[in-house]
């Protein structure tokens, strides 16, 4: 097993792989990204983080070097190159190189970077017992759907969050609305019932947060989605944060707050119960 790397069109070791001080997506964070998750050697929803890729790069005007079909193909032998048994697979795609300036030339070409290392673990403890998260104040821009690499309110709000001993740090907006914590989305659970925040431009509609909703619907989980205040999460039932590399983590805590009975609930414990046991 070995973490490697992919630029453009080679593969290499991880840690011989570089990127041209030009890079756009260096000097601008002028790109976007997907973060993927391999089960047992294949990649999980990835036709799903391939048509959200597509949606980030056409938002940005941002041609993709090869077809997303090649990109599988790329992602395929990538996991199987590393030997991990899970995988995480991040994978970016910049506007191009060329010299430093705002615009860019109309034939540019994109740069395909992809990197391939173990899946993350967490402590058991994380899920078993639930976690904190503290509350931010909404400092994004207004494009929050596109999955762009321009993340430093995120990395300033995830900080904080780490600095005080919290999992994650949630989005709050101005008036007060929920939004989604630094690199997951967020639902909670009230007399039985599942909400979460919907999919418009003040979130990123989360891959996972998505296989969730069509679960739940499949099971005929009553479900709500729409804006939520920050004072009616301090009042559920039940809290818990998805994404593609926890799948899902209870939430007990939020900022002096316990949830519920500040231990995960049913709901929650059912709604694990939907992904693929590692």
């Amino acid at each position: 097993m070995q973490e490697i790397a992919y630029l453009n069109d080679t593969f290499m070791p991880l840690d011989k792989a570089s990127v041209p001080i030009n890079d756009r997506g260096l000097l601008f964070a002028d790109g976007i990204y997907e973060v993927i998750v391999s089960r047992q050697g294949r990649p999980f929803l990835l036709e799903e983080h391939l048509a959200r890729l597509q949606r980030s790069a056409a938002a940005i005007s941002l041609k993709l070097p090869i077809s997303t079909d090649a990109i599988s193909e790329i992602i395929q032998t990538g996991i199987k190159k590393a030997g991990f048994p899970e995988s995480m697979i991040y994978l970016q795609i910049t506007r191009g190189t060329e010299a430093r300036r705002h615009n860019y030339s109309p034939d540019i070409r994109a740069n395909l970077i992809m990197t391939f290392r173990a899946r993350p673990e967490y402590a058991s403890e994380k899920f078993s017992q639930g976690v904190a998260i503290i509350s931010v104040p909404e400092i994004r821009w207004s494009r929050c759907d596109i999955k762009s690499t321009a993340l430093l309110p995120n990395i300033m709000m995830k900080q904080k969050a780490v600095e005080q001993g919290c999992q994650e740090a949630l989005f709050v907006s101005a008036e007060g609305s929920i939004r989604e914590c630094t690199a997951a989305n967020i639902f909670l659970v009230k007399n039985k019932t599942l909400y979460t925040p919907p999919a418009n431009r003040h979130i990123l509609n989360g891959i996972t947060r998505s296989f969730i909703l069509r679960q739940a619907r499949a099971e005929n989980l009553e479900l709500i989605e729409k804006d939520y205040s920050f004072a009616e999460l301090c009042r559920a039932d039940e809290v818990f944060i998805t994404s593609s590399t926890v799948d899902l983590m209870p939430v007990v805590k939020i900022d002096d707050i316990t949830v519920g009975n500040g231990r995960p609930g049913p709901a929650t414990q059912a709604v694990k119960a939907f992904f693929p046991i590692r």
